[in-house]
């Protein structure tokens, strides 16, 4: 195997690929950082959240014709569907891991059934919103993407201020630190617990709805990212939305230009296995939570 060299403009188109899928990676893994952060539950529907945001944006691109009036709605339809999911099933599932994780599991093959059934499953694509190229950095450059990296960077901005200067942000924490006290102060955790759901959902969706122009959906199209979040919420840190943030650029490089020499499936291989040899020196990741492992 020889690593072949690349030009300025090589590098930067694929360093901007890395950057584009690494946002991608980072708002499926945030939202299951949250949502474990949070209740202690590990999502396993959060793919088919990410599907159902794809499948709904493509769905409504065609009645309506505007792709950010599809991915608009395909969202906030999705996060209602965390939300009913959240209040009538899993509310009493946080206590309880196993049952959470069988839970979350059979939700997300019944989901994943549904569309393969209602949509067949052959791969389906939605038509990118911005389909030029934009100069940028000496290269010419996807518009859309570079539209995906804007997005994903205004989001991790906006959850990063919610979480961290609002009183609902502050809530969260209180929360997630210590329940018991936080009901005592008068903190509704209840409804911290749903709205931290449905915003780990939406995210899922957005991730989803993003995606649909740059590669084709399908019923697992949630399951490659899937693998990939679970591994950066884990090297982030569990719980931890700036660890998701970095571990997430760093695997969306890593992927960028490890497919310069090897194939997918052993760039996905390399990819775990960087992750383990990591964990084994640093199981708390970039910035773990100590209570997570005590």
């Amino acid at each position: 195997m020889t690593l072949p060299l690349l030009t300025t403009e090589q590098f930067v188109t694929y360093f901007l690929n890395g950057l584009s899928r690494g946002m991608i990676i980072f708002l499926v893994a945030s939202g299951l950082s949250l949502i474990f952060g949070l209740v202690g539950l590990i999502n396993f529907a959060h793919g088919s959240m990410l599907a159902l945001g794809g499948y709904g944006t493509y769905v409504l691109v065609g009645l309506v014709g505007s792709f950010w009036a599809g991915l608009a709605v395909s969202v906030l339809a999705v996060a209602a569907l965390g939300l009913l999911l959240e209040r009538t099933v899993l509310r009493d599932l946080y206590d309880e891991p196993l049952l959470g994780f069988l839970g979350t599991f059979g939700i997300g093959l019944v989901i994943q059934e549904a569309v393969a059934v209602y949509f067949g499953s052959q791969s389906l694509t939605v038509s990118s919103p911005f389909p030029g190229a934009i100069s940028f950095l000496g290269v010419d450059y996807p518009a859309y993407r570079l539209l995906v990296i804007v997005v994903g960077a205004v989001v991790a901005l906006g959850v990063g201020a919610l979480l961290s200067r609002t009183r609902l942000g502050l809530e969260v924490h209180a929360t997630a630190n210590r329940q018991d006290t936080a009901e005592i102060l008068g903190v509704d955790t209840s409804r911290v617990f749903t709205i931290t759901f449905v915003l780990g959902t939406a995210l899922a969706a957005l991730a989803g709805a993003l995606t649909a122009p740059i590669t084709s959906i399908s019923p697992t199209v949630g399951l490659g990212y899937m693998t990939t979040a679970f591994l950066v919420v884990i090297v982030g840190g569990m719980g931890s939305f700036k660890g998701s943030l970095v571990a997430s650029l760093l695997a969306g490089q890593i992927i960028a230009f490890g497919w310069l020499v090897l194939s997918p499936t052993y760039v996905n291989i390399a990819i775990f296995v960087a992750a383990m040899v990591f964990i084994l020196y640093k199981p708390r990741g970039f910035f773990g939570k100590p209570e997570v492992f005590e």
